[in-house]
């Protein structure tokens, strides 16, 4: 048996995933003399889980024999396609949001509960992006508007129309920074990690 797990060791094989029952071997016996093992099992090596990373071993009810048959699934990992999709806390504020979500959501999907919210948020990830404009630049822009209404404010104060305009850009700019200031926080934590 130690010649057996030295060539397993030195071949790199790992366990794969495995789902059904636990042992896969019993001596046919009950009460105090039963014996029940896991003899059987299915292994990989490295090049085996980059390839089927998802994949796992199932193992069935043993019938008529003393030895319960494996059946391996193959799942190929998908491939990446560039960095992992990352939720920015910002787009919660972003005034289109809950709709946006609301109507992607809304959408009806076939598979089991876990799929169909998986397919959901693959389906909100593109809409999402589209509301990636980074705060700061959404910032600066409002700054200088802001900054124009104020010099034209400056040579008619009592223009009631740019004053309701400076008052909603100095809302919406306070607003801005408080995004600006989530977005470079949650950046950082991101790279830091």
């Amino acid at each position: 048996m130690e010649e057996f797990n030295c060539a397993i060791r030195s071949a790199e094989l790992e366990d794969l995933k495995s789902t059904g029952l636990k042992f896969t071997w019993n001596n046919m016996r009950s009460g105090t003399v039963v014996i029940s093992k896991k003899l059987d099992r299915a292994l990989g090596n490295w090049k085996w889980f980059k390839l089927f990373g998802d994949s796992y071993a199932h193992t069935y009810n043993q019938g008529i024999s003393d030895h319960a048959p494996l059946s391996i699934q193959l799942m190929q990992q998908a491939q990446s396609s560039g960095r992992p999709f990352k939720f920015l806390n910002f787009w919660a504020n972003h005034p289109d949001f809950l709709n946006l979500v609301r109507h992607v959501w809304s959408q009806t999907y076939q598979g089991s509960p876990l799929r169909i919210i998986q397919l959901k948020l693959k389906s909100l990830k593109p809409h999402l992006k589209k509301l990636s404009i980074r705060p700061d630049l959404v910032t600066t822009n409002l700054r200088q508007k802001l900054e124009k209404v104020q010099l034209e404010l400056d040579g008619k104060p009592e223009d009631v129309e740019l004053k309701k305009q400076e008052i909603r850009l100095t809302n919406d700019l306070a607003i801005s920074v408080k995004n600006d200031e989530a977005f470079f926080k949650q950046k950082s934590i991101i790279h830091w990690l």
